[in-house]
């Protein structure tokens, strides 16, 4: 898909799609050709010179079911939780992905219990997962502004009260951010 942006120029997107959604049948090739934008999961940027940047999620996106992930990392998790993946993955795909940071209504970050009493930031992959969280605000961050934000001593919850909602350990975070793997 492209776009675009405020000086005119094409913006190139690779876009990731509802797993449930599938296009109708083509009336004609215009009117199939645009997914609904509530099935649109996110996308990545694709710059001129084919490099890809984070994925950022479609705050507009409506799952179409519970099991659909809201993101790459939420995907992720989801895998680690079903035992078919290390939590590593999760790490990973964090580092390539925007997401949403609870903040108070000075946009400082909420820190909270996890459910083992562990101080933690709140952190969601989507906009369906900010809804289970009561939060004055939000503001997207990517991987390196989520690691500055975090207080000493606190780690990140991630889509609290979610399926696959799980605690990173800030440490593993960091280094995954700044890690050349």
């Amino acid at each position: 898909m492209s776009e675009q942006d405020d000086a005119g120029f094409d913006r190139n997107w690779m876009l990731l799609m509802d797993v449930d959604w599938s296009p109708p049948p083509e009336v004609d090739d215009q009117a199939g050709a645009l997914p609904p934008v509530g099935s649109i999961v996110g996308g990545w940027l694709v710059n001129d010179d084919g490099t890809v940047g984070a994925f950022e999620p479609n705050p507009l996106y409506l799952p179409g079911s519970p099991d659909s992930p809201t993101g790459p990392v939420d995907a992720a998790a989801k895998l680690v939780v079903a035992g078919r993946a290390e939590p590593d993955l999760v790490l990973l795909a964090m580092r390539d992905s925007f997401t949403e940071v609870a903040v108070d209504d000075e946009d400082r970050v909420i820190v909270a219990p996890a459910p083992d009493g562990a101080p933690c930031v709140l952190v969601a992959t989507g906009a369906a997962d900010q809804l289970r969280v009561q939060a004055p605000g939000w503001r997207q961050v990517n991987s390196a502004e989520l690691v500055e934000l975090l207080p000493e001593g606190v780690d990140v919850l991630l889509n609290p009260g979610g399926p696959a909602s799980m605690r990173l350990f800030a440490d593993a975070l960091r280094e995954a951010v700044t890690g050349t793997d």
